[in-house]
């Protein structure tokens, strides 16, 4: 069963103010180019990834500890007994960091009451789907085994990964409650005609350096084999599937080549499309964002409540 809901208000003055900084800033340089894109990432790299910041550890309770070879953060409620369980694989094109914006949406999800793990895996060029993808499975995989129903969530290239990673789970027979795409980079290639038109209204994202980006981290194989872009992957058997995307992300043409396959594969899949959207806008400090991470929490706790209600409005 496939659904799609459009979430068409205009956009708030404080977002409309938001993107005309984006704008401004030309933060589409970070994948201008594929010397571009390795400059900017090597130089993030350095920087590392940003732990839980003062306001989270604040609100949360956090620990990190040294999982299948990564760092890996866990974030509980401070009282609440979590009734979920999230592992949320970040974004950044497989060779950007984690940033703080991640833990904003951390914090939102907390409030569940979930328990959100969140790994740091390694990053392309220096890492690729082979040496990676085996490491979040095996995490994916010793999590579900736990009493909590767990979701898979991720953002850009980490929507990806969830979906690589449910494969995975589904195939050994252990698969998660439900999988979140955020914006989900599904095709590596970028090769849908759309793409072009899109990247002129995109504030975040370029493609040049998005290709470059998705070569790296597939090397040896194409930037289009499944294990690389789960637009091409089997869907029969997965459990149910939730994507957030908006009309401004040049990401959003391959989001349809999906629910093609799932209405193929009878997989259960709800897109939600929010007009006049960037990439990722779910983790900032806008009306929007929060709108969307209301949402998903709502969703969190639909799944927790048990697989009688997980078909319902198409979840």
């Amino acid at each position: 069963m496939v659904t799609h809901s459009v979430d068409d208000r205009r956009p708030t003055l404080v977002t409309r103010l938001y993107v005309a900084g984006m704008w401004a800033a030309r933060d589409k340089r970070a994948f201008e180019g594929a010397a571009r894109t390795l400059r900017t990432a090597r130089a993030r790299q350095r920087a590392g990834d940003r732990p839980p910041t003062p306001w989270t550890r604040l609100r949360t309770r956090t620990s990190s500890d040294r999982r299948h070879g990564m760092t890996t953060w866990t974030v509980w409620p401070r009282r609440a007994r979590p009734v979920v369980r999230v592992l949320y694989l970040h974004g950044g094109g497989y060779v950007h960091p984690l940033t703080v914006d991640y833990w904003r949406l951390a914090r939102a999800l907390v409030r569940t009451p979930a328990e959100v793990v969140v790994p740091a895996y390694p990053l392309a060029p220096d890492a690729g789907v082979d040496d990676v993808l085996p490491l979040l499975e095996d995490l994916a995989a010793e999590l579900v085994t736990g009493e909590l129903p767990v979701v898979l969530m991720g953002d850009s290239a980490g929507g990806a990964l969830v979906l690589e990673v449910a494969r995975a789970l589904a195939d050994r027979g252990t698969p998660p409650a439900h999988v979140v795409g955020l914006s989900p980079w599904l095709d590596a290639t970028l090769d849908e005609r759309e793409v072009a038109d899109l990247e002129a209204t995109d504030p975040m994202l370029a493609e040049s350096g998005l290709r470059a980006a998705g070569r790296w981290w597939a090397a040896p194989y194409a930037p289009g084999h499944p294990r690389v872009s789960p637009v091409g992957l089997d869907l029969a058997g997965l459990p149910p599937i939730t994507v957030h995307v908006g009309d401004r992300d040049i990401l959003r043409p391959a989001v349809d080549r999906l629910l093609d396959r799932a209405r193929v594969a009878h997989a259960i899949v709800h897109l939600h499309e929010v007009t006049a959207m960037f990439h990722v806008w779910m983790t900032r400090p806008l009306p929007e964002a929060r709108r969307t991470r209301r949402q998903i929490v709502h969703l969190l706790r639909r799944v927790a409540t048990g697989p009688t209600l997980r078909s319902r409005d198409g979840l």
